[in-house]
């Protein structure tokens, strides 16, 4: 059982992953995508290696310079996946650490 924060950080690294992946495909730089899309190359970096979530017209500009126009929905339903399971995670830590805390509990008994 992974921490709600462990598994948003997942689901931000999966995404940057699949936009990495799409860049590459399409055998452009980050230089390059920057300059179509009017960015410096280093939020590309940055998206790229999860350190800045994309919006979602980040994503579709991104799809559109890549001509991976029909992953758009698809992305962008990722994003907003990963953005209500942050909102959760933030949800559970307003109403205290001690209960979570409690929840791994009978993980660290199984543990041998």
């Amino acid at each position: 059982m992974s921490s709600p924060s462990h598994a948003v950080d997942q689901a931000r690294r999966a995404l940057s992953a699949r936009l990495r992946e799409i860049r590459l495909a399409a055998h452009l730089t980050g230089r390059d995508l920057g300059d179509l899309s009017g960015w410096h190359s280093s939020k590309v970096s940055r998206i790229e290696h999860g350190r800045q979530t994309p919006s979602e017209s980040d994503i579709s500009a991104w799809c559109r310079h890549c001509g991976a126009d029909d992953q758009t929905g698809d992305l962008i339903a990722s994003l907003r996946t990963i953005d209500e399971m942050y909102v959760e995670w933030r949800r559970m830590q307003r109403t205290g650490l001690q209960r979570l805390q409690r929840a791994a509990v009978p993980l660290y008994e199984r543990t041998s």
